[in-house]
């Protein structure tokens, strides 16, 4: 039963995203579905994918408590470090194959969305993020993980679409 609810949590948030017509919201949802995809890692024992997601959920905090982007020195900076990080625990672990490290490559696109763009590209960002993760989902077994960041990529995919078509219909 366990096991059940921690497939089905993060479906709950990816089905939620659908109603994240704001920045805030699809940060608040990422922060959430930071949570739930964590503890369904962790319990399925994918400490790579439990720890990247860990640290995206510190800083999806970050960026909602500040509010603000940061440099492109600053961002790369961060990057860098996390990724180095990150990169670490999976080889202390032993866990550095491809495979293994495809969460670190969701974790650049994510962290570089929340790190640096505006809304636009944030949106972006998590679709190609989303579809990585949807890909080690599969691949690693994880349906809830995968129904997740499918569902997470398909609903900022439609929320780029209408940014692209107001800016479009836009006299600015």
């Amino acid at each position: 039963m366990l096991e059940l609810l921690l497939h089905g949590f993060p479906i709950v948030f990816a089905l939620a995203s659908f109603w994240s017509n704001t920045e805030r919201k699809v940060l608040l949802l990422n922060l959430g579905l930071c949570v739930a995809v964590g503890l369904l890692l962790a319990f399925e024992q994918a400490w790579s994918g439990a720890i990247v997601i860990t640290i995206a959920g510190l800083s999806t905090s970050y960026r909602l408590i500040k509010q603000k982007l940061l440099s492109p020195i600053a961002t790369y900076l961060t990057l860098i470090t996390m990724l180095c990080i990150v990169f670490s625990v999976n080889n202390l672990t032993g866990k550095a194959s491809f495979i293994e490290t495809m969460p670190a490559f969701t974790f650049m696109a994510y962290r570089f969305g929340e790190l640096y763009c505006k809304e636009a590209g944030l949106r972006i960002c998590m679709i190609l993020g989303s579809l990585n993760f949807t890909l080690y989902g599969v691949i690693t077994e994880t349906w809830g993980l995968a129904i997740t960041e499918a569902l997470f990529a398909v609903s900022n995919l439609w929320y780029y679409l209408r940014l692209r078509r107001a800016m479009l219909v836009s006299p600015v």
